[in-house]
């Protein structure tokens, strides 16, 4: 067996020992460090992006605001062999806006800066056959030039990043064999769970530097390796007002530990034509949760900014991209990617939420059912206040979960598999969403106090604009409920009185339960489509059979100005008010008079009940636990209602001395 053979044979059974023992933060970091420094070759190609922040001073009448003055991004392919083998391309793209934050107009750097192309590329090789040389586009030419070694491991060390990488600091230009490292240099690492990243399983952990700055970072559980990090570094600035914060966003994409290099992959030669790198292409998720791990750790001292060392290597020029705007979120418990998937629903009849998943490959937005009622139009937007076009509806069969096709959903909101298997009585879970229309997603926090086959029962009272809101269990990062708020009431129709009877304002005498529930997604099985004009039109036609509900209590209640607001009450109630005043104190009369009110009235709680009972609707109306849409809910409401007026048409002397009474 070679050397060669040998090495990976070695490498593969570490891999094997590591991933059954590494169970925690330390020891998986631990791994990792092992894994980088072990590796006598390596390749990636490297993402990242560079977020100056530039935050207000606190103040107790208005949030802590920032702006984003710079942006740089940086796309790059590494080629490693130690001793000698070395062979990097480099690109870098800076986009931003000017500021005024204490930043004077004549000040020599800022000066420097506006000077410097936005895009810069570099070619750097070196061998053991060969001296350093780098690549440069010249008056449109590519030239290569000799380096001297000093120069080479300055820049080479500046486009890479180190040693503020923690994957790239393994391999300095003047470095290639590191010294011993000290589990990359974190403390305080702490496991927050496992979850998915580009479809591979990953360890996320989250972690200080020496310097007391925070660091989060995905590590594939597989082989160890990292494959993305979050990392704050802090800018200070001579004369500048505002705290001033980095924050380096990377990923890691096409690693290879060990690979077999030949001597032509460590020759520099003319690459191919390439389009210049936009901010675009980066394809970078939304800067909020930067901001807040920005925030989350008390600046140290810092260190004075220096600007990357690009050289005057680069002729191609990129138009300046302006920064994205802040998005408003508040005490954010997920990570930014899932944050991003949440999205904000208004229509005419108020406001909701939803979130962007895949089921079965496809892209929808996931809401209730009951959040289309009413909504002939509605808007659907991202919080980066992008409008996403639904392409078609469908309702589930048994629960009130909507999906809406899109074409591209954002963002990382998975939804659990098996609800049941995955989750416990106990768990914590919050419900991130449009909470009373405030037009930003905020979370409730609870646990889950009941699983059913249909549904979750939480503890997060959540409230009106949270219906469609995803609740995440915090123990496995998924989705096990959609937020429905439900409410079980029951009236008691018998119970009234008169003006006095009341105090003014006074609660209904009715018992309204409140609990929160969750639909479960894997329990659907059957989906049908929704036409929206339908369906308003069902919505309506349930609404009007509630309202008259509604004005037929009142009449039980003897609140007739009430009653009178539905039209065929109206003329109704003028006669009997007319004949009950003639008949005066005559109880006889007065008795006849109600009898023959409440055999009037029973006609119109009649009224609708065939209908409401036989008509043509989607399942969601008959089977919906939301009590103001519920088909059944309303019967037996309206059930209830006849009762009492039978009781009353039967027994018009009861009613006459409850109203003369006043109670």
């Amino acid at each position: 067996m070679s050397f060669l053979r040998f090495f990976h044979a070695v490498c593969a059974t570490v891999f094997l020992v590591t991933s059954v023992r590494a169970q925690d933060a330390q020891e998986i970091i631990e791994s990792v460090a092992k894994v980088y420094g072990d590796a006598p070759a390596y390749e990636a190609v490297v993402e990242s992006r560079t977020i100056q922040f530039v935050f207000a001073a606190d103040s107790t009448e208005q949030p802590r605001g920032y702006e984003i003055p710079t942006t740089q991004y940086r796309r790059l392919q590494l080629k490693l062999r130690r001793p000698h083998g070395y062979w990097l391309d480099a690109q870098t793209l800076r986009v931003g806006i000017e500021n005024n934050l204490g930043q004077p107009p004549d000040n020599p750097r800022m000066n420097m800066m506006r000077g410097r192309p936005p895009l810069s590329s570099s070619l750097l090789v070196r061998s053991e056959n060969t001296m350093t040389k780098q690549g440069v586009f010249l008056g449109g030419r590519f030239t290569v030039r000799d380096l001297a070694p000093e120069r080479f491991n300055t820049l080479a060390n500046s486009l890479l990043g180190a040693p503020d990488d923690l994957v790239l600091q393994h391999y300095r230009a003047d470095k290639l064999v590191p010294e011993p490292t000290q589990a990359l240099g974190l403390i305080e690492p702490e496991l927050i769970g496992r979850e998915s990243l580009n479809g591979r399983p990953a360890f996320r952990i989250v972690a200080k530097t020496g310097a007391g700055l925070p660091v989060m970072l995905w590590v594939d559980s597989d082989t160890y390796v990292i494959v993305r990090t979050i990392m704050q570094r802090p800018v200070k600035r001579p004369g500048a007002s505002g705290e001033r914060v980095s924050v380096v966003e990377s990923f890691y994409k096409n690693q290879q530990l060990n690979p077999t290099f030949s001597p032509e992959n460590f020759v520099i030669s003319e690459p191919p034509p390439r389009p210049p790198l936009t901010a675009e292409q980066m394809n970078f998720i939304d800067v909020a949760a930067l901001v807040k791990l920005a925030e989350i750790a008390p600046l140290p001292g810092g260190e004075n900014e220096s600007a990357p060392d690009g050289g005057d290597d680069a002729d191609n020029v990129a138009g300046s991209t302006p920064a994205t705007p802040p998005v408003t979120i508040d005490g954010q418990a997920l990570s930014y990617e899932q944050m991003s998937g949440i999205i904000l629903i208004e229509g005419d009849s108020g406001t909701a939420t939803g979130f962007m998943t895949k089921i079965r490959d496809v892209d929808f937005v996931v809401t209730n059912l009951h959040v289309l009622g009413g909504n002939k139009k509605f808007t659907m937007k991202t919080l980066r206040g992008e409008e996403i076009q639904p392409l078609g509806i469908f309702g589930a069969v048994g629960s009130d979960i909507a999906i809406i096709r899109i074409q591209g959903a954002l963002g990382e909101l998975k939804l659990a598999e098996d609800v049941f298997k995955s989750t416990k009585i106990g768990d914590k879970v919050v419900v991130v969403g449009n909470r009373l229309g405030g037009g930003v997603a905020t979370q409730t926090a609870g646990s889950i106090v009941g699983v059913g086959p249909t549904r979750v029962e939480v503890s997060a009272n959540f409230e009106s604009g949270n219906s469609g809101s995803p609740i995440v269990n915090l123990s496995t990062g998924e989705v096990v409920g959609v937020a429905t708020y439900s409410e079980t009431r029951r009236v008691r129709v018998e119970e009234g009185g008169g003006a006095s009877a009341r105090p003014s304002g006074a609660e209904e005498p009715s018992k309204v339960e409140k609990r929160w529930f969750g639909y479960r997604l894997d329990g659907v099985t059957k989906w049908e489509a929704i036409d929206l004009a339908k369906w308003n039109a069902q919505a309506e036609r349930v609404e009007k059979f509630r309202e008259t509900s509604e004005a037929l209590l009142a009449v039980i209640r003897f609140k007739f100005n009430i009653a009178r607001q539905h039209p065929r009450l109206t003329s109704i109630l003028d006669r009997f008010e007319s004949r009950y005043q003639a008949a005066g104190s005559n109880s006889v009369s007065a008795a006849i008079e109600i009898k023959d009110l409440f055999r009037v009235i029973r006609t119109v709680s009649d009224d609708g009940v065939r209908d409401l009972t036989h008509g043509d609707y989607y399942d969601y109306y008959r089977t919906c636990l939301y009590w103001q849409n519920s088909i059944p809910a309303q019967l037996e409401y309206r059930k209830e209602i006849i009762e009492v007026l039978k009781k009353y048409e039967t027994n018009s002397s009861l009613y006459l001395s409850r109203m003369r009474g006043g109670n």
